[in-house]
């Protein structure tokens, strides 16, 4: 980004955002972009990676999960070798707690509770949805916070490919902060 600027979710229902200096704190303007328009401001002026997150139109999001559901129950889809979830990130350390390892042991589950999980996964638990900052032109992960055994779960996941029946979980942990008790369409 170009020092000093900053840019800001204005609306949860929108992809419209403030950008503000952020030396001066004021408001240069404001504008609505697509997830894409955004991305591609985000490359021209300065390409600096950032945690895009947006609030995904309700269609959208309940495509996803439609989606997601289809590709989990696809005959083709196998557990073990097409769930991909990531245990730890590499900033992270072993005794965290609040590791997707961690919280899998402290809740005794395996690969297919979290399949269980994210097949009953529900539009009121939708929180955001989250531009993938590897690379940007694959598709974004959409987070969902759900109370699991009395304990808030943090849940961040991705079709992969939706032809080959591959699904990445990011993150399935326990919510190191509280979860917001406003969703967009809850």
């Amino acid at each position: 980004m170009v020092p000093g600027i900053k840019l800001i979710n204005l609306l949860s229902n929108k992809n419209c955002f403030f950008v503000y200096n952020i030396r001066y704190n004021y408001q240069i303007s404001c504008f609505v972009l697509t997830i894409y328009q955004l991305i591609a401001y985000n490359n021209i002026v300065g390409g600096e990676s950032v945690n895009l997150k947006i609030i995904s139109l309700e269609n959208d999001v309940r495509d996803f999960l439609r989606e997601l559901k289809e590709v989990l129950t696809d005959t083709k889809f196998d557990v073990s070798k097409d769930l991909d979830i990531l245990q730890k990130k590499s900033s992270e350390l072993p005794t965290d707690p609040y590791t997707t390892a961690n919280t899998l042991l402290a809740l005794d589950f395996d690969k297919n509770d979290v399949l269980n999980q994210l097949l009953a996964l529900d539009i009121s638990e939708y929180m955001g949805t989250i531009v993938d900052d590897k690379d940007n032109s694959w598709p974004p992960f959409f987070a969902f916070g759900k109370t699991i055994k009395n304990r808030e779960v943090y849940i961040k996941a991705k079709i992969r490919d939706r032809k080959n029946c591959k699904v990445f979980c990011v993150s399935f942990h326990f919510a190191r902060y509280p979860l917001p008790t406003k969703r967009p369409y809850a």
